[in-house]
């Protein structure tokens, strides 16, 4: 393709590997060919080839047939190489530039993405964060496709697109549970009624056994409201008062029961003296998978002081309740990505077992960029 120098050329060349490119493109340039950059294939090229190499020339290509011998390398013009690579230079730069104004609208207007964010409820330092690693994803692509591309959306589409990716990419879901599963988190999670639907959708559902353990024993009726759905729904029910009789229940379960266990609430104060024993219990049984139950409405930073205490359980998945209470899910995509741990169940009201869910990235990503388009719109 003829650039701003009528004797200067740049073309992309694909193949299955980088070799074979780079093999067909010296074959049509020349031996005094520059490459200027490799990278796999985007998505739109790919059924041509899964690797691209972008090489530059002096003159323009003509096809050359394939010699029945390597040719013998030509003595290399040193002054013929630097100007290419002058040229080259200033290639790259304008094509840098042409490929970054087209997604990154929004990076360089006062920080657009990350108030948009912010807005949605993400912490201003992660929101930050991931307005930055979209420009310098987009800084990275140092040569668009050469040759005719199918169209694409707006500037400001495309970095939605980037923005739900980079969002995506911050955090898991995962929403298997294991034989034995127990839920933990502070009073007034939602821990009981999730355990409820978890063994509703994940038990009775599926014809497994279920056995309903609670630690609860503390609390004055703790364990009663456990026992009364366990009858409802056809569960064995026990409530136990220390990790060993914990550990003599779970032994005594079939070996093909879905056993959840329901635990204490404790606050800061009592998490160490009365949550103590039941703690080192569960973050040594690396069998029993354990959900850390936090509430999607609440701030930010009391999310990561709840996670930060009961960290203490080492658990292993995060579910979150009331995602109907809050405008979007920003504290699970903030909670995920600076705990590292995958996101298993949301749900969204008290009904059983209907108002929860497996978690997925497309909810939590959906309800963070839909304000962005206002955003960018006034920032543009």
């Amino acid at each position: 393709m003829p650039t701003g120098n009528p004797s200067t050329f740049v073309k992309s060349f694909f193949a299955e590997s980088i070799q074979a490119a780079m093999t067909r493109a010296r074959l049509e340039l020349g031996t005094d060919a520059l490459l200027i950059n490799s990278r796999e294939a985007p998505p739109e090229a790919r059924h041509l080839g899964k690797y691209e190499v972008v090489f530059g020339a002096c003159s323009e290509p003509h096809p050359q047939q394939v010699p029945s011998a390597p040719p013998t390398p030509p003595a290399v013009n040193q002054a013929g190489v630097e100007t290419l690579l002058r040229r080259v230079e200033k290639i790259r730069e304008s094509l840098v530039r042409a490929t970054a104004s087209s997604v990154s609208a929004g990076c360089d207007k006062s920080g657009a993405v990350a108030q948009g964010l912010i807005r949605a409820g993400v912490e201003p330092a992660l929101a930050r964060e991931v307005e930055e690693a979209i420009c310098q994803r987009v800084a990275r692509r140092s040569v668009r496709r050469i040759g005719p591309r199918p169209a694409t959306g707006s500037g400001a589409q495309n970095l939605l697109a980037e923005v739900a990716a980079e969002i995506s990419s911050r955090f898991e879901v995962d929403s298997k549970i294991g034989r034995v599963t127990a839920l933990v988190g502070p009073p007034g999670c939602g821990k009981t009624t999730t355990l409820v639907k978890l063994a509703i959708k994940q038990g009775r559902a599926l014809s497994r056994p279920v056995y309903l353990i609670s630690t609860d024993t503390h609390r004055i009726g703790g364990a009663e409201q456990l026992r009364a759905f366990a009858t409802i729904v056809g569960a064995a029910f026990q409530a136990v008062e220390s990790a060993n009789a914990l550990a003599q229940a779970i032994e005594a379960a079939p070996a093909t029961a879905l056993v959840l266990i329901d635990t204490a609430g404790y606050g800061a104060a009592m998490l160490h003296d009365l949550g103590g024993e039941v703690a080192a219990f569960l973050g040594r049984r690396q069998d029993i998978d354990t959900h850390l139950v936090l509430t999607a409405s609440m701030r930010i930073e009391d999310l990561y002081n709840t996670a930060r205490l009961y960290g203490a359980f080492r658990p292993a998945k995060l579910l979150f309740t009331k995602a109907d209470e809050a405008s979007s899910l920003a504290a699970v995509l903030c909670v995920a990505a600076r705990r590292n741990k995958p996101v298993s169940f949301l749900c969204a009201g008290q009904s059983i077992p209907e108002d929860m869910e497996p978690a997925t990235k497309e909810k939590v990503v959906e309800t963070l960029v839909r304000q962005l388009p206002t955003v960018l719109g006034a920032a543009a």
